[in-house]
């Protein structure tokens, strides 16, 4: 198989920085990533020949190697699409580990190694070669990687095989069934053939048709998954939502819409749930693929994609240059999520949601008057008080090479025209409560103060002593993530105040009375009901934080604000001494006299 050279021209890097790329970005990225495909492919191929637990019944990896030639030589389009395909990344980076020994297998190593010969099957298929070619039966019938799912009536069988005849028919065999396969349109279904289906969407000369993938066992790049067909009420939803979502990423202007649908090759319904967002992944293991639970409202949906095209952008990217050095261990506060993340997880989020604050920003200025405008400006203000705080602690800690430096630059100054653009003081203050908040949250669940110093710190207090001067030395200890409710209430406020208001105030289902106090701008009901909180549960975190939040300038709020879980940590140890429990506002305002 021939090399796909690629060169990263300035023009492209200087796109990619500004937040965008276009589709002509986009495929020199592409070209990398096909020559990485091509490289791992090679590799494991090498690996199966030496490897004493295979072929097993299997014919030998070269076997497939050759008709992948073979395909090559007729249809280099053919064979490519196949090297792209996400899912084939997928399963070769899996693969590749399981034979090294680095990752176990779920299933006997030929299995594993078979999805080899079903990617050259299909990539054969599509270049209208005869052939015939021995492929794993999984999951009730055989995968064609990029084409679908055949089902055999049989599976009890472990082998099959693909055919393709001179005249131009094909099937797959298994012992004395056969299903044939469609000779053209493998999107469409037929008896015993499950084909891959695609999404569309177009607007303003702009097309997206990524595959709407429910078959294939690798197309979660989390956990292998048998196939799992949606009904055809589902199936039209999701296309309905993309169709929708896709007018709004073709008409902004911040991200490139050719960019966006270049890199969207697949979207796989996955189960997994999130809150207060719905749930969407990427992977640099799965170029192009972008996982997510549900298809969610319209301006979600549209926001997730480009978010998504971000990280597959940027990975894509630093496979090709190198931008930071090392950066992979996890200590660092992210603004989006509440667990410990590594420098170079951080570079990921600060360019997704650079994307994602230039759509909102896009989308501010088009929505009409109303909840739909409303809601892009929270969530323009939210999402670029994220990045400029991503892109602090990237400036402040991690290595970065010259290219890195460069490209983080060209980021903040795309940036700084965004941050400077006036909003709705609502919106804003809202926007900033939350990001304070989830630091605030970050803090008290990861950072573990010097036992010593803490000591010191709870002896002062009960001898009535001064507090010391110096606050104490933290380790980050990584534990369980919890969700705080105050981003979704946040989030009704503007979309649906109406029903904000409307909240029950009692009951199981019913938000806490602090919260809704907190995101309907009553914040001396907030601090009344946080401190009432705290007194009945004094480990609630996320009660810690709303007082910090809601509390008037002073001591206090310094304390919480600079070293909430100092504050946290002392109350625990006078709770835990079987001392009288102190006031916390009291505690904090003693401890804020020393900052």
């Amino acid at each position: 198989m021939t090399d796909s050279r690629h060169h990263l021209s300035a023009e492209c890097f200087t796109e990619l920085a500004a937040g965008s790329g276009s589709a002509s970005s986009v495929a020199e990225l592409t070209s990398g990533q096909r020559s990485r495909a091509m490289l791992l492919l090679r590799a494991l191929v090498d690996v199966a020949a030496a490897h004493p637990a295979l072929p097993g019944p299997l014919p030998p990896a070269g076997e497939a190697w050759r008709l992948l030639i073979r395909a090559e030589r007729r249809s280099p389009a053919a064979v490519e699409r196949l090297l792209l395909h996400p899912q084939t990344g997928v399963w070769l980076s899996r693969c590749l580990r399981q034979l090294r020994g680095q990752e176990p297998a779920d299933a006997p190593l030929w299995s594993e190694t078979g999805y080899l010969y079903a990617v050259a099957a299909s990539a054969a298929l599509l270049a209208g070669i005869d052939f015939r070619i021995a492929v794993v039966v999984c999951d009730g019938g055989v995968m064609l990687p990029a084409l679908g799912f055949a089902l055999l009536p049989d599976p009890a069988t472990d082998l099959a095989e693909v055919v393709r005849t001179a005249e131009g028919t094909a099937a797959v065999v298994a012992g004395p069934h056969t299903v044939p396969l469609p000779a053209s349109g493998f999107a469409e279904d037929h008896p015993g053939w499950r084909g891959l289906r695609r999404l569309h969407g177009e607007h303003r000369g702009h097309v997206c048709s990524p595959f709407l993938d429910d078959v294939d066992p690798y197309r979660d790049f989390f956990r292998r998954r048998p196939p799992d067909r949606l009904g055809d009420d589902a199936w039209k939803r999701w296309q309905e939502r993309f169709a929708g979502a896709w007018r709004l990423v073709a008409e902004q202007r911040n991200v490139d819409p050719s960019g966006v649908a270049a890199c969207v090759a697949s979207v796989v319904p996955v189960p997994y749930a999130a809150q207060p967002e719905p749930f969407s992944a990427s992977s640099p293991e799965a170029h192009g693929c972008v996982l997510m639970n549900g298809p969610v409202d319209e301006p979600d949906l549209a926001a997730a994609l480009v978010h998504e095209a971000q990280h597959i952008k940027l990975s894509a990217l630093m496979d090709l240059v190198p931008l930071i050095e090392g950066g992979r261990e996890e200590a660092h506060h992210a603004p989006w999520r509440l667990d410990p993340r590594p420098l170079r997880g951080l570079l990921q989020g600060v360019y997704a949601f650079l994307g994602m604050t230039g759509f909102w920003q896009d989308r501010r200025h088009r929505a009409e008057d109303g909840p739909a405008r409303d809601t892009a400006a929270f969530e323009f203000a939210l999402r670029r008080e994220q990045t400029a705080h991503g892109l602090k602690t990237l400036r402040t800690h991690a290595e970065l090479t010259p290219l890195g430096r460069s490209f983080l630059d060209q980021v903040a100054e795309r940036l700084a025209d965004w941050l400077a653009e006036p909003v709705p003081s609502a919106p804003r203050r809202l926007a900033a409560d939350l990001v304070l908040d989830h630091r605030l949250v970050y803090r008290m669940r990861h950072l573990r103060p010097d036992p010593e110093q803490l000591a010191g710190w709870a002896r002062a207090w009960r001898t009535r002593g001064t507090p010391p001067r110096e606050l104490p030395r933290t380790s980050v200890e990584p534990a369980p993530a919890e969700t705080v409710p105050r981003a979704a209430l946040a989030r009704l406020r503007f979309a649906d105040p109406e029903r904000l208001r409307g909240q029950p105030r009692h009951g199981d289902d019913a938000p806490d009375g602090a919260d809704l106090a907190w995101a309907t701008g009553d914040r001396a009901a907030a601090l009344r009901g946080y401190r009432g909180r705290v007194a009945r549960a004094p480990d609630d975190v996320a009660a810690w934080a709303g007082l910090a939040l809601t509390l008037p300038d002073g001591a206090a709020r310094t304390a919480l604000l600079r070293a909430p879980e100092a504050v946290l940590a002392v109350h625990r140890a006078l709770r835990d001494a079987d001392g009288a429990v102190p006031d916390p506002v009291s505690l904090a305002t003693w401890i804020g006299t020393a900052l």
